[in-house]
């Protein structure tokens, strides 16, 4: 039986998000300056899509927020590979687009003017200096918008595949910390993410992990990598 486009384009997408986990894309990057980041997965910045936006945080306090495998569980393998730029499509409900965009490996997808990522086998944190109040501007609102897209639609490619979220218990964390479930349901795929995003002034720093469709990580590990992740960007931004 032949197998229908969207079936491969489903195929695709969950092959795209498992890529996206395990080798998060990122931008150019100085070779000499990250040989020493990349035994820890860690990649260099990206600048700002576009526009001249300037970072109300230093690169150095970016790189410092990174995890690295001393950082996490056992088995968390830290791979350092550059991928090309992966998105998850556009949701269809403009409120619910930035839960996309947090999860997206494009360079600063959400506008902001430096991005440093550190890769993992099981999850991809990505850190963002904003100029100013845009991190919170980002974030204001974020628990209602996760009540308002318990449901919506993501359009790939002019396919559309339903999505639902709903929000995961975190700790309070830095100025504001915030989880939630993604479930993308792509015919005979069902993929789920865990996302947790963490403000500290001018920055975040977001952690996306396997959830449990098909393959997640325990909740025990969840619990601490996020814990650490706040930690982390928590003493970085106070230098």
């Amino acid at each position: 039986m032949p197998v229908s486009v969207s079936v491969r384009r489903a195929a695709a997408v969950a092959l795209a998000v498992s890529a996206l986990l395990s080798v998060a894309a990122c931008g150019s990057s100085d070779a000499k300056g990250d040989k020493a980041a990349e035994k820890d997965g860690a990649k260099s910045s990206a600048p700002a899509a576009s526009g001249t936006a300037k970072s109300s945080v230093t690169e150095a306090q970016l790189k410092a927020a990174l995890l690295t495998e001393k950082d996490v569980p056992a088995g968390w393998k830290a791979d350092p590979s550059i991928g090309g730029g992966l998105t998850f499509g556009k949701a269809t409900k403009p409120e619910c687009q930035k839960l996309m965009e947090l999860m997206q490996s494009e360079p600063a997808p959400m506008g902001a003017a430096a991005r440093q990522t550190s890769n993992f086998e099981y999850g991809m944190q990505q850190v963002f200096g904003f100029d100013g109040d845009k991190a919170a501007g980002f974030l204001k609102g974020f628990e209602a918008t996760l009540a308002q897209c318990a449901t919506f639609t993501v359009d790939m490619e002019g396919e559309k595949y339903p999505a639902a979220v709903k929000p995961l218990t975190v700790d309070k964390a830095g100025d504001e910390a915030h989880g939630y479930e993604l479930v993308l349901d792509m015919g005979p795929i069902k993929m789920g993410l865990h996302n947790y995003v963490v403000r500290k002034g001018s920055a975040l720093s977001t952690l996306s992990t396997k959830g449990k469709q098909p393959v997640g990580i325990p909740e025990a590990d969840f619990k601490t990598v996020t814990a650490t992740v706040a930690k982390k960007l928590d003493q970085a931004i106070k230098g």
